[in-house]
């Protein structure tokens, strides 16, 4: 696990600790997280779809576009809708539309003033445009490029998806922008699948100048699905390096690419850093990182397109921004590996340094966050290395990522840190006391432990593209599939309670991909309509709501583990919005119950105030009707899944002689609390032996009283763990 210390607003230093990583082959990790059992099980690699096609591209014709010399439709917002049919006022053009600069392939000689003809000067253009999509192959996520001199507001389908240069609110005809020189931007469309419809859709762009007598004006865009993109983010070592394969140019221009080699053949780099103090040799931490997230030695050797960050860079200029008035840059990516963290202070720094070093980390969590709902893109973040080390203040302390932890817990766990303990106390982390990790996985270090977890979720997203389950690729719904699926039962002191979701030192256990993928493919399921063993939602609620999703059990079921998860939502901030900061932080709750002669019987809750996800984990489940409620204070959209594996439930027969019960308990819970009870009547009943299961199968004797006494008996135990 790469250490990035002493972060301050100019300066960094980057060191690394002392667990090195070995070039471990997929073949050894893949077995230990269920992928190869399942490739086993399905016989073959699952189909991966990863093509990507351009809607609408750069200069393209066959725009109608419409000088903004009165309004475009009455209402005003007819015209950005499927519904409107264009007058002789629209016209035929091809991008970029505008004047001045000689960038443009439609010409508006009169925009700024009155022409031959006496039409009056305008500030605004109409556009719009139709575009196809497969019905079968509607994208997640959208990469929106727009090249824009001044401003502009664009729809889809009648919903604003993006806003250039542009403040609140509805604009008329003669509406300006803000003072804005042309180039090419890109923002990310999430949940598009919800947003798009199969067969044609309608792009709606009014484009604005700063005013009438700008000298020049100009509107183009691209639109397409996101491109199959991870990101790499590395802290430098000793000798300034980053790259997992040095670089054929050791003095590359901004966003230089090149074609990987050796376990890299099928990997296209290109470089997100670019830095005097940087050089571009091959890391061997970033090499081994890499081998594991998206090399042919990984499980998502398809993975085509990769992006490399230093961190220190990807920290302040290169993508978050921290410490600046602008938000974080769009993440193209569709998952980030961190395997580096950092403090920046001790038990020896300074009090008021502590606290202006919390600030910092505050705001770079908070931008994480942010970006991760803005760009909805998964981050896979390490603990430290250590078992006495405290949870990393960024990034592992950010709600919206998923942290990683080892199996042989030799990482920083338990809560999040505060902080006040060592500077003035008048500030503190955001949010301390809550658990981590998420996960674990099994590796020489946290470093190698997080890119399998990378890896895992970018094939689970893959499956989820190929199957055109989009909504599974949401952030806070594969959080949820991974954590669901995560397994226990390498672990026989796993542990958690209603105020504590998850093991402190586990997380939700053992990351296994073919657990997730059986939930994936069972597919979204509705609320109200009964599901069987596996399934997920992407799900909504309203303040004070409640969300019953009805499960019915066919056969017995021996283990059942049920995630539910939700985001931190960044309302405003300076970097944002210009005002102070304000956050969302909704207090969500899960509830099983088990339905059973016309009544409920909670069988479990998990009710956490401090992290904002919850968990159950029940063994020895028997076969009917169950009710998970989902609860929030406040209106969120979450993620729920949600996996229940049939098998025999603990169980007990019975043999005797002339004087003498022998009791054989058979599938028994190592670990888990059991009573055998007796009763006369069927009504009445009292424990005559408890015991904690050390074997599956055990064994228990009991005298008998009187051979004219009838008895009944029966194994009780408590299916929460």
């Amino acid at each position: 696990m790469f250490l990035l210390k002493n972060i301050i607003k100019i300066t960094f230093n980057c060191f690394f600790l002392s667990h090195l990583l070995s070039n471990v082959e997929a073949q050894t990790w893949g077995k230990d997280i269920g992928y190869n059992a399942l490739i086993e099980e399905l016989k073959e690699a699952p189909e991966i779809n990863i093509n990507s096609i351009i809607y609408i591209r750069a200069e393209e014709n066959g725009w109608r576009y419409r000088k903004g010399i009165s309004e475009a439709s009455e209402p005003l917002d007819l015209w950005i809708t499927s519904d409107f049919n264009e007058d002789a006022t629209w016209q035929i053009g091809q991008t970029p539309i505008g004047y001045g600069d000689n960038d443009d392939n439609t010409i508006l000689n009169d925009m700024r003033g009155p022409s031959v003809n006496g039409s009056e000067p305008y500030t605004c253009i109409y556009l719009r445009k139709e575009f196809l999509v497969d019905s079968i192959d509607v994208p997640s996520r959208l990469l929106l490029r727009a090249y824009v001199d001044d401003g502009a507001i664009i729809w889809i389908n009648g919903i604003e998806v993006a806003r250039f240069h542009m403040d609140e609110g509805t604009k008329t005809y003669d509406s300006t922008a803000q003072i804005h020189e042309a180039e090419w931007e890109s923002i990310i469309i999430g949940k598009a699948n919800q947003l798009l419809t199969g067969g044609k859709n309608i792009i709606a762009i009014q484009a604005f100048n700063q005013n009438i007598s700008s000298s020049d004006f100009s509107i183009d865009i691209e639109l397409s699905p996101c491109p199959f993109r991870v990101s790499l983010i590395e802290a430098t070592g000793s000798d300034d390096n980053f790259l997992p394969e040095t670089s054929p140019d050791n003095n590359p221009p901004i966003e230089y690419s090149f074609n990987g080699s050796g376990p890299f053949e099928r990997n296209y780099f290109r470089i997100k850093s670019i830095n005097e103090s940087l050089t571009y040799d091959s890391s061997e931490h970033a090499l081994a990182v890499g081998k594991r997230f998206f090399s042919n030695e990984s499980i998502v050797p398809w993975v085509p397109l990769v992006d490399i960050y230093s961190a220190g860079q990807w920290v302040y200029e290169d993508y978050l921004r921290t410490g600046t008035n602008f938000p974080p840059k769009t993440e193209e990516s569709f998952v980030q590996n961190h395997s580096w963290i950092s403090y920046g202070y001790n038990n020896e720094t300074d009090p008021s340094e502590v606290d202006n070093i919390i600030s910092i980390h505050n705001e770079a969590v908070r931008r994480f966050d942010y970006a991760i709902l803005r760009d909805q893109f998964i981050a896979c973040v390490g603990l430290n290395n250590g078992a006495g080390t405290t949870v990393p203040s960024i990034l592992a302390s950010s709600y919206n990522a998923i942290s990683v932890g080892n199996t042989n817990g030799s990482h920083s766990r338990g809560q999040t840190v505060s902080g006040i303990d060592i500077g003035t106390g008048n500030i503190k982390h955001d949010g301390p006391g809550r658990t981590k990790p998420d996960v674990v996985a099994n590796d020489d270090s946290t470093s190698a432990c997080t890119p399998q977890v990378s890896s895992a979720v970018t094939f689970l997203i893959g499956i989820a593209q190929a199957k055109n389950e989009r909504n599974a690729v949401i952030p806070e719904v594969m959080k949820a599939l991974i954590m669901a699926g995560a397994s226990k039962k390498e672990f026989t002191n796993w542990s958690r309670n209603k105020e504590l979701p998850i093991d402190p030192v586990l997380g939700a256990g053992k990351i296994n991909v073919q657990n997730s993928y059986h939930i994936l493919i069972a597919g979204e399921q509705e609320p109200g309509n009964f599901s069987n063993n596996y399934g997920w939602d992407s799900g909504s609620i309203d303040e004070s709501g409640k969300v019953s999703y009805s499960i019915k059990l066919e056969e017995d079921v021996n283990e059942a583990s049920f995630s539910l998860n939700w985001n931190r939502v960044i309302r405003s901030a300076e970097w944002l919005d210009g005002n102070p900061y304000n956050e969302s932080i909704a207090d969500m709750k899960l509830e099983l119950y088990r339905k059973k002669d016309n009544s409920l019987i909670l069988y479990d809750s998990s009710d956490s105030k401090l992290d904002n996800l919850e968990h159950l984990y029940l063994r020895g489940l028997d076969r009917g009707e169950y009710l998970l409620i989902v609860s929030s204070d406040t209106a969120i959209n979450y993620g729920l899944a949600w996996r229940a594996e049939n098998g025999p439930v603990p169980d007990i027969d019975l043999f005797s002689n002339d004087e003498v019960l022998d009791f054989y308990f058979s599938n028994l819970i190592p670990g888990k609390a059991f009573s055998l009870e007796k009763s006369k009547n069927l009504k009445d009943w009292a424990s005559i032996h408890s015991f904690t299961a050390v074997e599956i199968n055990q064994t228990f004797s009991e005298l008998i009283e009187t051979k004219k006494s009838k008895s009944f008996y029966r194994l009780n135990w408590d299916p929460a763990n």
